[in-house]
């Protein structure tokens, strides 16, 4: 009995060690100019608007000089009989011109969304990802962390 209890708790040792080396440890970094995080980003997006899901993608596209195309895309899942077929449906996208102040990046949209961005990195493994957060015009706050899957490229 004695093994078997040293030997669960060896495993659950090994567990948690490993659980915790893959967690990142996120921490704000300023973000130094444009060029330093030109590129397209994607994640999830949470949102406290009840026609958001949890399954809407942000992705954000940022070029060297600060331009900037942000969309939302749904991906739904259509069954008709024994035929399954999985469709993007685009919610929203705009582009706008980031301002870089204090270290975050910054827009609003002619249609009168806000959007900040902070940079974070992992300083374990040097992964970065960025934290989107946003209003949109009727108030509702979004956010997304995001991260870079591409050079630059159209946010659609």
């Amino acid at each position: 009995m004695k093994k078997v209890a040293g030997f669960i708790g060896l495993a659950f040792l090994h567990l948690m060690v490993a659980c915790s080396s893959v967690t990142p440890q996120w921490q704000p970094t300023a973000v130094t100019d444009f060029k330093s995080v030109a590129g397209k980003w994607e994640g999830f997006l949470t949102a406290d608007d009840p026609r958001a899901l949890r399954c809407d993608r942000a992705t954000l596209v940022i070029d060297d000089t600060g331009g900037c195309e942000t969309a939302i895309t749904r991906t739904g899942t259509r069954v008709q009989g024994m035929s399954v077929d999985y469709g993007v449906t685009d919610v929203f996208a705009e582009k706008g011109k980031l301002v870089l102040t204090d270290g975050k990046l910054s827009t609003k949209f002619e249609k009168g969304g806000q959007l900040t961005v902070q940079l974070h990195v992992d300083p374990a493994t040097g992964e970065r990802m960025l934290r989107a957060e946003g209003k949109n015009s009727q108030g509702f706050t979004y956010s997304a962390d995001l991260k870079r899957t591409g050079d630059s490229a159209s946010a659609k």
